[in-house]
């Protein structure tokens, strides 16, 4: 019945002069509660969402969401639209998908994967070898990772994957890629290097430390229980700069592993164990759940883990 409903709802509102993009503002400022956010996953410009928000609270002669201290509260008419748009979207989406067949050998689809630039480092290089064998004509859009951002990108379908070592909502369907710690990576001539790394050594050295946005923050929060202190002479937004700064200075960095074995050989550095324990995590890829899965995105799902999987046995 809901279905039926929603369905009719699309249908009406839109032939009545607001289009699919619209009915997507809504949805997204009901997920976020906030213009800007929104903006961003729907990959449009800020003004673009308040016109379009403008045309709804026309359209419906409501005001649909109302600011709040804690960002944009929906009406009752905007929770009940919600209701009916949200399912109606992901219907249309699906039928639109299973209309157009899908064979990866001639496709010119792109798609957008979410990563961090280690997964761009680290395991970017193996899956576009694999999409290069499969589907030569695909193409990858690369979103960089907001780990305050992702949950709602995937949520919506603004990207079709996203790879993070931070566990997101257990609403989205989710796959482990592999497994990984970290270690301290330094440069190779390094008097630490030489002799070993004790807790007293780490806290007394000067570290590069990158900032947690990127989803790696499992090493800082042992650090924070522990009551280790980490000096940072320089923080970062990426972890790309790291071998160009640990290869000239006497600084540390604290890195998963899978990242320093892809800099050491390259560069002048080389991993040390760290001197307190940090648990394994696990690097999973995650995806909007859906009741039917399009052949598009299933594909592009399992290629990304077969791709990953290869180039760890292949190094293991």
């Amino acid at each position: 019945m809901l279905y039926s409903l929603a369905i009719g709802l699309v249908y009406n509102y839109t032939m009545s002069s607001l289009d699919l993009n619209l009915l997507r503002t809504l949805v997204a400022v009901r997920e976020t509660g906030s213009l800007t956010r929104s903006a961003e996953l729907l990959r449009v410009a800020q003004p673009t969402v308040s016109h379009s928000l403008g045309r709804l609270r026309r359209h419906f002669d409501d005001r649909l969401f109302l600011r709040s201290p804690t960002g944009m509260q929906p009406t009752e008419l905007a929770d009940q639209l919600y209701s009916a748009f949200k399912p109606a979207l992901t219907n249309v989406d699906l039928a639109v998908a299973d209309a157009v067949q899908f064979d990866p050998a001639i496709s010119t689809r792109r798609f957008r994967l979410c990563l961090t630039d280690l997964g761009e480092i680290a395991l970017l290089p193996a899956i576009l070898q694999r999409i290069g064998e499969d589907a030569p004509l695909v193409e990858v859009e690369v979103t960089p990772m907001d780990i305050t951002q992702v949950e709602g990108w995937v949520g919506i379908g603004a990207v079709d994957a996203a790879i993070a070592s931070t566990p997101l909502n257990a609403s989205l369907a989710s796959e482990v890629l592999l497994h990984e710690d970290y270690i301290c990576l330094l440069r190779d001539d390094h008097p630490l290097a030489l002799r070993g790394l004790s807790l007293k050594d780490f806290q007394a050295a000067r570290h590069a430390v990158v900032a947690t946005t990127t989803g790696h923050r499992l090493a800082e929060m042992v650090m924070r229980e522990l009551g280790i202190t980490q000096q940072a002479t320089v923080t970062l937004p990426h972890f790309a700069a790291l071998p160009h700064i640990l290869n000239r200075t006497d600084l540390l960095a604290v890195v998963p592993r899978g990242l320093a074995e892809a800099f050491i050989g390259r560069w002048a550095l080389t991993a040390i164990p760290l001197p307190f324990d940090v648990p394994e995590f696990d690097v999973k890829i995650y995806w909007q759940r859906r009741e039917r899965e399009p052949a598009a995105l299933a594909w592009f799902h399992q290629m990304i883990a077969d791709a990953v999987g290869r180039e760890r046995s292949q190094s293991g």
